[in-house]
């Protein structure tokens, strides 16, 4: 197990482009129709403000640490689970891309259809 502050040094070590690269994942499995701002922390705060500050927008996913959260809207039409699955799948397979390790990715269904 990693120690605190490897943790914060994953958390810091994100880039704008890594977290562009899993929303872009995310909003491209079949059945989703919306991500959400998942609820930011008091450690993904600092991180939140530097994109403001870059892009203007806030990030929609979270990283807390070692885990990703994330917050969708599904179609409708493929299964919530099935689809949260392969976002789970999906962000977990960009943040590897983009060279961190993830301990879990929380998927959060906050609107079916």
């Amino acid at each position: 197990m990693s120690d605190t502050s490897d943790t914060e040094q994953t958390n810091e070590s994100w880039s704008s482009q890594a977290v562009d690269a899993v929303e872009a994942a995310v909003l491209e499995v079949p059945g989703v129709a919306e991500l959400y701002r998942a609820k930011p922390t008091l450690q993904s705060a600092a991180a939140a403000v530097q994109r403001i500050s870059e892009q203007g927008t806030p990030p929609r996913v979270v990283v807390d640490g070692d885990v990703l959260r994330v917050v969708i809207g599904t179609d409708g039409f493929a299964p919530a689970p099935q689809v949260a699955r392969a976002v789970h799948d999906a962000a977990f397979a960009a943040a590897r891309a983009a060279g961190h390790t993830l301990s879990r990715v929380d998927v959060r269904v906050a609107r079916v259809g």
